[in-house]
């Protein structure tokens, strides 16, 4: 995990007051909200945020900045006119490492599915419950539409430990047999 943390960024002859627009993804714009509230500015969707401050730079533009790392900054040779803007200090990215095989088991480990379940009532609750019974700890769930159906779901579910685990096999081999489809997407060690 890595915590987000964004800043105002500009040429170094632009100050704060003359900033009239201000560039940047759409996601970092949104986690800015209070702060971007206040310069009443023109708030320009793009395509990322150090792009936005290269864009900057390269164009020559004196009336705007960017909300982006402070290390864009540093690759881009521009100034922060403000940091730590974002409203949410608690703000996290998670990244993945990819590989074709599960990481071994840690004691320390997460698992990530998807799945499917049949359209009725208690479908889902069932398999929740197996979980619950073998004491396995849920930690997200995200529901996504199918691309088959209308109202069918694939669900996307993290829970503690690793898929060679005792609770954790019995569970999956449970839900192999009861969904309509499931995909382990694999084991890993959980985050510090």
């Amino acid at each position: 995990e890595l915590r987000v943390v964004h800043c105002l960024i500009a040429r170094p002859e632009t100050r704060l007051e003359l900033v009239k627009k201000v560039y940047s993804h759409p996601q970092a714009l949104g986690q800015c909200r209070a702060f971007l509230k206040h310069l009443n500015c023109e708030l320009i969707p793009t395509y990322d945020t150090a792009g936005s401050v290269k864009m900057i730079k390269e164009k020559g533009i004196t009336d705007g900045a960017a909300v982006a790392s402070s290390r864009a900054a540093e690759i881009y040779g521009m100034q922060i006119l403000a940091r730590e803007i974002e409203d949410n200090p608690n703000n996290f990215t998670r990244f993945f490492i990819l590989a074709q095989q599960d990481s071994p088991p840690s004691g320390n480990d997460k698992t990530s599915i998807v799945f499917s379940v049949s359209h009725r009532p208690g479908a889902l609750y069932e398999f929740l419950k197996e979980l619950a019974s073998r004491k396995i700890n849920l930690t997200k769930i995200e529901s996504r539409p199918t691309r088959q159906k209308p109202w069918e779901y694939n669900f996307y579910l993290d829970f503690e430990g690793h898929r060679e685990d005792k609770a954790a096999r019995e569970t999956l081999d449970y839900l192999e047999k009861a969904a309509l489809f499931v995909k382990v997407l694999g084991s890993y060690p959980r985050a510090k």
